[in-house]
Order: C-alpha cells, then sequence, then structure tokens
C-alpha cells in the first residue's frame, strides 16, 4: 500500500517529466531524420570492411545480460561482445588470407567429443553412453521438420550457432597454434638466461641521488616537454575525451516530510497506550511489522536507550527516529535474562535445509522423529552427548562433541535457537527448528542476568511528497536556467546556492561509470554528441534525483598537451639535468672522494644478477648492474647515471657459473615464455593495424 502510495503521489511530477521527454525526443527525430543529417547506420561497425551484424550484436548483448545477473553493467557486456567481435573477425581474415579452412570432417569431430553434447541425455543410450547416431538423427529431423514446425525451426537456428561458434573456436585454436609455433628460442639463447640469472657481480658504490638537488634550481621549459612528447609520441597518445562538472539534486525529503511522518505516527499515541492488545493494535497501523523480542539494552539505539529502558509495562514512547523511520513504542513485557550463554547442540539437517548436502534423502518429518529420539537418549543420560555428536551431528562443531563454546546476545543466531538458549533456564534440553534443520540443544551454563524489555512498534517511513518532488524539479530546472547566463555563471549559481560542484575529467566515449555516480550512460553519450559545445548545460533525471550538468571541455584525439604530461615527463627531465649537474661537479673524484664530497658513504651490493639488479637503497638500477658485468675484477667505472641518481663503482667480484652441458630446459621456458606472451599479445597488433569503425558509442 506504501509503494501504491507513493506511486500516486508522484503522478503530476512523472507526467510532467514524461511529458517533456517524450517532447525532446519528438524535436530530436525531427532534426535527426532531416535531409542534410548524418544517416543512423546499420551495423554495430566493421572489421577490414566486413560488418558486425547489428541485431546479432544486440541479440548477444541481450543474452549477455542475462546471464551476468545484475553483476556486469551493460557497457562491461557490450566491450566483451564487442572484443569477441572484433577477434574473431581478425583471426578469420587472417586464416583466410593464408588459405587455410576448417574442414567439416574437422568441425564434425569437435562438435562429437564437446561435453555440452556429449553430455546432453537425448544423445546417450540407455547405458548412458554418447550415441553419434542419435546426433546425425536429431540434425536430420531437424532440418526436415524445420519449414512447418517453428519449435523445429528454433531449435534448427540454435544448432547452426552451435555449428558456427565451434569453427570460431577452431579457427582461433588454430590460429594460435600457428603463433606459438612461430615463437621459437635457440640454445644459445637459453645459455644467455642461465647466465643473466646466475652470474653474479658484488660491487661498492656511491650513490648521489637526485633528491640532493632542489627542484627549483634545475629550469625545465615548456618547449622541453614538448620536445619530449614529440620524440616519445607512443607513450603521450591518447583518445577522444571530454570535461564536465554537474551539481546533484537528490530526492530526499524535505521537512515538511519529516513532519508529516512524525505527526502521523503522533497521532496513533493515545490509541495505542490504551489499546487492550498492543501488539494487535501496532500489527494493524504500523508500515512494516517489526519483530516483537526480548530487546537488551545494547541492542536498542544509543541515543534512546535510557529511556526505553526506564518506561514501565504500558508507557508509550516516541515519536523517535531510526534510520529513516519515525517510530513510537509500548513497552509490553520485561524479563531478566542472561546476556552470555554456553551451550552444544546436535544437528539434524533434512532435504533442503540451508547447508543441506544435495544428495541427503531424510525428510523433514523424518528428521524430527529423529531429533526427538535423540533428545529422549541424552536426556536419560547426558554423559552420551558428545558421542552423539561426534557420530551424527551434521555441524561442524561435531568434533567438539557439539560444544559451541561462550556467545553473547548479539552473536548471530537464528531467533528460534537464540530464543530457546536465552529464555530457558540452565540445564534445559530441547528441540528447536531453524532454517539449518533441527537442533538438540543443552544449555550448559549462563551469566550476567540483566534487565531485558518487549516492545510493540509503529513506525512511518518518511518518503519524499509531490510537493517535495515538484520543488526539486522547480529547484533544478532554476539551476539550469541560471547557470547559462555567463561564462562563469554554473559555480557562481552553485556556490550562491550551498551546492556543492563535481567536475569529473578525461572522460572516454565509451565509459558509463563517472566518478561520483553510478552508471550515467546517457550523460556521457550527451557530452559526446555532434551538438554538445564547451558551456552547454542540461538537466538529466536519475535514480533518485536530477543531474545538471555542464560539458567544461572537449579534448581530441591525438597527443597529451604540455600540462597533461607534464607530471610524468617533469620528473624524467630534472632527473637527466641533474644527472649533467651531478657529473659536471663531480668529475674526475675517485670513490671515496665522491662520498665525502656529497655527504655519502661508500656501500656494496652483493652477488647481483641481471635478472634481479636491486642495488641496496636504491632499489633497480638496471645500468648501473649492467656497467658491472661489463667492468673486469677490481676496475673502476665512471659517474653513471641511473633511475634514481648518478652512481659511481668498483668491482669487487665477479663470479661465473659453471657452465651446463646442455641448455634445452632454459630454451624450452624462454620459447613457452615467448609463446604466452605471443599469444596473449597478437590480438592487440592485429587490432592497431587493422581499420576498425566502431559504432558502439551510438546504440550504447
Amino acid at each position: 500500500m506504501a509503494i501504491l502510495a507513493k506511486i500516486r503521489q508522484r503522478t503530476l511530477v512523472l507526467i510532467l517529466i514524461i511529458g517533456l521527454a517524450l517532447f525532446a525526443f519528438v524535436i530530436s527525430d525531427v532534426f535527426n531524420n532531416n535531409s542534410g543529417g548524418d544517416k543512423r547506420p546499420t551495423e554495430m561497425g566493421t572489421v577490414n570492411g566486413e560488418d558486425i551484424n547489428l541485431q546479432r550484436f544486440q541479440n548477444q548483448v541481450e543474452y549477455g545480460m542475462t546471464l551476468s545477473r545484475g553483476s556486469q553493467s551493460t557497457m562491461q557486456v557490450v566491450n566483451s561482445i564487442w572484443d569477441e567481435e572484433v577477434r574473431n573477425a581478425l583471426v578469420t581474415q587472417q586464416l583466410d588470407e593464408l588459405g587455410i579452412t576448417i574442414e567439416k570432417d574437422e568441425v564434425w569431430n569437435l562438435l562429437i567429443t564437446s561435453p555440452n553434447i556429449t553430455n546432453d541425455p537425448q544423445f546417450k543410450d540407455e547405458a548412458g553412453v554418447f550415441v553419434e547416431a542419435k546426433l546425425r538423427e536429431y540434425i536430420n529431423n531437424l532440418e526436415a521438420t524445420r519449414a512447418t514446425d517453428e519449435q523445429a525451426a528454433a531449435q534448427y537456428q540454435n544448432w547452426i550457432a552451435t555449428e558456427q561458434y565451434t569453427i570460431r573456436e577452431a579457427k582461433k585454436a588454430l590460429y594460435y597454434n600457428l603463433i606459438k609455433a612461430g615463437s621459437i628460442a635457440t640454445v644459445k639463447e637459453g645459455e644467455m638466461a642461465y647466465r643473466m640469472e646466475n652470474d653474479k657481480v658484488t660491487f661498492r658504490y656511491v650513490q648521489v641521488p637526485y633528491t640532493s638537488i632542489a627542484d627549483s634550481l634545475v629550469e625545465i621549459r615548456k618547449s622541453d616537454v614538448q620536445k619530449y612528447i614529440d620524440t616519445h609520441k607512443s607513450e603521450f597518445e591518447t583518445k577522444a575525451s571530454r570535461d564536465i562538472q554537474y551539481v546533484y539534486f537528490p530526492e530526499t525529503p524535505s521537512k515538511a516530510d519529516e513532519d508529516e511522518a512524525k505527526a502521523l505516527v503522533e497521532g496513533y499515541k493515545t490509541e495505542f497506550a490504551a489499546a487492550e492488545n498492543a501488539t494487535t493494535y501496532a500489527n494493524a497501523n504500523t508500515e512494516t511489522n517489526e519483530l516483537e523480542k526480548f530487546t537488551y539494552k545494547n541492542e536498542l539505539p544509543a541515543d534512546i536507550s535510557e529511556n526505553l529502558m526506564a518506561m514501565q509495562v504500558g508507557d508509550v514512547y516516541g515519536p523517535y527516529k531510526v534510520g529513516n523511520q519515525y517510530k513510537i513504542s509500548r513497552l509490553t513485557e520485561t524479563k531478566e535474562l542472561p546476556d552470555s550463554v554456553k551451550s552444544r547442540h546436535i544437528l539434524i539437517r533434512f532435504a533442503g535445509s540451508n547447508g543441506a548436502a544435495p544428495d541427503l534423502k531424510l525428510t523433514k518429518e523424518e528428521a524430527k522423529a529423529k531429533a526427538d529420539s535423540i533428545l529422549t537418549i541424552v536426556k536419560r543420560n547426558k554423559s552420551k552427548f558428545a558421542d552423539i555428536a561426534k557420530e551424527i551431528s551434521d555441524d561442524t562443531s561435531k568434533d567438539k562433541g557439539g560444544d559451541l563454546g561462550w556467545f553473547n546476545n548479539r552473536t548471530g543466531l537464528t531467533p528460534t535457537f537464540k530464543e530457546f538458549v536465552f529464555e530457558k533456564e540452565t540445564g534445559a534440553m530441547g528441540v528447536v527448528e531453524s532454517p539449518f534443520g533441527y537442533h538438540i540443544i543443552e544449555i550448559e551454563e549462563q551469566r550476567n542476568p540483566q534487565k531485558v524489555i518487549k516492545l510493540a512498534t509503529i513506525n512511518k517511513e518518511v518518503e519524499v511528497t509531490e510537493k517535495t518532488l515538484s520543488d526539486l524539479f522547480t529547484t533544478s530546472s532554476k539551476f539550469e536556467s541560471d547557470a547559462g547566463k555567463s561564462d562563469n555563471a554554473f559555480v557562481d549559481v552553485a556556490k550562491e546556492n550551498g551546492y556543492k560542484v563535481n567536475p569529473v575529467n578525461k572522460i572516454k566515449e565509451l565509459d558509463s561509470r563517472l566518478a561520483g555516480l553510478a552508471d550515467q550512460r546517457q550523460i556521457v553519450r550527451w557530452a559526446f554528441e555532434d551538438g554538445t559545445e564547451t558551456g552547454d548545460i542540461r538537466r538529466f533525471t536519475v535514480g533518485g534525483g536530477f543531474i545538471v550538468v555542464q560539458l567544461t571541455a572537449k579534448h581530441a584525439e591525438g597527443l597529451s598537451s604540455v600540462e597533461e604530461a607534464s607530471p610524468v615527463v617533469l620528473t624524467k627531465l630534472r632527473n637527466e639535468k641533474k644527472a649533467e649537474m651531478i657529473k659536471a661537479s663531480n668529475a674526475g673524484k675517485s670513490l671515496s672522494d665522491l662520498a665525502s664530497a656529497n655527504g655519502k658513504t661508500v656501500q656494496q651490493a652483493t652477488s647481483l644478477s641481471m635478472v634481479s639488479p636491486i642495488v641496496p637503497g636504491a632499489g633497480e638500477e638496471k645500468k648501473v648492474v649492467g656497467a658491472a658485468f661489463a667492468l673486469d675484477k677490481g676496475a673502476t667505472s665512471g659517474l653513471i647515471a641511473g633511475t634514481s641518481g648518478v652512481f659511481k663503482i668498483e668491482v669487487v667480484e665477479k663470479t661465473i657459473a659453471p657452465a651446463k652441458e646442455t641448455y634445452l630446459s632454459e630454451m624450452n621456458t624462454l620459447r613457452n615464455q615467448r609463446a604466452t606472451k605471443a599469444t596473449s599479445s597478437v590480438f592487440e597488433a592485429l587490432k592497431s593495424s587493422a581499420d576498425i569503425k566502431d559504432n558502439r558509442s551510438i546504440f550504447y
């Protein structure tokens, strides 16, 4: 009833919103279908001129969404299917270009060895063995009846889809096997890999870190950053993106809404106090029924727990607010109960109970009879409890003879179990049903008895009323209008009204999630529409309110700007100049002189390899360790510009690993590594050289 009332409350606002949406749809349709406009594509995209069928793609997305059961967003499913379609097209084109095909008999052999087919009962004999002839008969029947039988026609199409899928997967497997076959390694490369891992070098060194020179002493011009970008273009290629800022107007109850809910609950107070049966009256008038149970002080809302515990039976307290509900409560009963209990149990599960094994045949009635029988035995002789629990209990506590140890009133227990162990006395034994089965319980000890209360409660959810929704619509519409009156009005008007402006930068065309928002694909599509210009503002209806968005910047596909690249490039360029400065001021110095001049000590790196070039206190320094291997024992290097600073080294020892009779194992490891890398990277390589037209952003 509350939901229906809420819908009725919002009718006027919904009609207004739907009317405006329909008007916008009609107007956009007029403009989109004029003779001078671009025609909407009829395919999902193309790969080297080969179409990706739109209807089939949309069907796949719909099926994928069904399978995901809400675990993936629409765009996640779309992107996954798109990648698979592009991959299939590229691989097929490659094999066609090479003149390689999958023969019919190969496809058939794959089909009759597929578990999805061989495990299908309709293709098995009485002994449960797959029979190829049954599959052939099935296909022949479908082909013969598909023209006159709709069900046969649908099943035939499913079979064709299965064949096509099998062919695609076979083609991919064949192509990847060819790629792997081309991934070779030589014995000499195997030996080199062995040497890089097992040859060791020990050296003394002095490191003058780049941080020893303040950044302010190194001048980097914008032209230096631009030059770096131009010479490292592949590192700074960017896709088209958009920057926006938005103000969110959440659909939250107003003070008037709060007062209305509070007054409604308040109105029940007199009758509630006088009601002969408080529980019956509460259940008849509350919005959502609340379990009436004995409640401890630490289970009550902390800010009103003292007030509730101080009531006498029959007193009514409230209204008070918990979460988004206003409540009044009448005290119906008090009692002294322990706050901690030690007990043990034997669990008898039955078919369908929580945690029951799939093959459990014991019925609920049989489980109850078994539990009652066990209770009779352990009541006569409690010493048998632990042994019976170990033998037949279906709970993990069986290993401890059913012992559950101590637990308190806030421990997560099923209501029936909790009621028994806290409300019965020490030594009590009984059978209790829960979602997990039947429990034979013994209460062994109880402690810390204290007052508990039982409350009958009437509650009312604070709901957004029609007037509040209407006011929110008006407020967001006014902001949308005022925010477009000048270049800075969006921020200025928001600041004047105390609205929070949320910037979101570098939105890509296929993004769906925005920082601070849930899935808002509609906003991204608007930001990338041809007619949307920088400074444009638009209001969007979202779940739970309205969002007013302004497009603040459009970034074309290409290279990063100097400003965008600076956080990465500045450090590299500064370190290069710092290296030159350190070298210039320390030229010709010995190892000890270099250490003395820069306030450093001579350190030693022991048994480093090329595979693990980690210099103590400096981190990974491939260039430094490589230079050490190139020097003879006792030799001293010049100044080396490393990753973290400038180094000077003196080789103390070089240990050459003993030669092996063969390096085949290293060669095979290297070949397998290359094959794996080639398999994972070939798709990106094919994609980068292909002519791909992507229409995902138009349809999703």
